[in-house]
C-alpha cells in the first residue's frame, strides 16, 4: 500500500486507462468483497442503459473494494452496505456512492479522514486497527483519474456516503 501510493503521488505510477462498462468493474469488485466477507449483503443499483467510462479498472475496482471493507468494518453485519451508480450526462461525470448504515464519521475526525496515516477514534463494529492508507489511496487513484472523492456522514441515517466521480468520457447504448 505504500508502495503503491508512492508511485501515485510521485507520478510514477501509469494509468492504463481503457474504456470499460461500469456494471462490470462494480460487480467484479462485490464480489471479490463478498467472497472474503460471509454473510453480508450488498444492495447494488446501476442505470439500466450500459455505458462506457475510460478509467484503469483494476485500481478502480480496488477502490471499490477499499470502500466497502471500509464499510464492513465500521458497521455491524445487519447494517445495510450499498453501492450506487449515477450517470450524470450534464455534469459530463459518472457518481458513484458506497454507502453504509454504521456509525459513521465523528465532526472530528471528518475533514482528516483522506490524510495519509490518519486513523479514526471509534471502536466499533468489525473495526480492525489499520495503517490509515486506505483512502488516502482511493483518494489518489480517484485524483489520478480527474475524478474528486467525497465522504460525508449521510443525512437520511446513520452511516457514510463515500462519493467518488470519474469524468465521462465515452458511452454506448446497450
Amino acid at each position: 500500500n505504500i508502495l503503491c501510493l508512492t508511485r501515485l503521488q510521485e507520478g510514477k505510477l501509469v494509468l492504463k486507462k481503457q474504456p470499460e462498462v461500469v456494471e462490470e468493474i462494480v460487480g467484479s469488485a462485490v464480489d471479490r468483497f463478498l467472497l472474503r466477507v460471509k454473510g453480508r449483503e450488498v444492495k447494488v443499483k446501476v442505470p439500466d442503459d450500459a455505458f462506457l467510462v475510460y478509467m484503469d479498472a483494476k485500481l478502480i475496482e480496488q477502490v471499490i473494494l477499499n470502500l466497502l471493507d471500509n464499510a464492513h468494518k465500521f458497521s455491524s453485519i445487519d447494517n445495510e452496505i450499498g453501492v450506487f451508480v449515477e450517470l450524470l450526462e450534464s455534469a459530463k461525470i459518472v457518481r458513484f456512492t458506497i454507502q453504509d448504515s454504521g456509525i459513521g464519521i465523528s465532526d472530528l475526525d471528518l475533514p482528516y479522514v483522506l490524510e495519509q496515516f490518519y486513523t479514526g477514534k471509534n471502536e466499533i463494529g468489525n473495526m480492525k486497527s489499520g495503517m490509515g492508507l486506505g483512502l488516502s489511496i482511493c483518494d489518489a487513484i480517484i485524483r489520478a483519474h480527474d475524478g474528486t472523492i467525497t465522504i460525508e456522514n449521510r443525512k437520511d441515517s446513520t452511516g457514510l456516503d463515500v462519493i467518488f466521480t470519474l469524468p465521462l468520457e465515452v458511452q454506448i447504448d446497450a
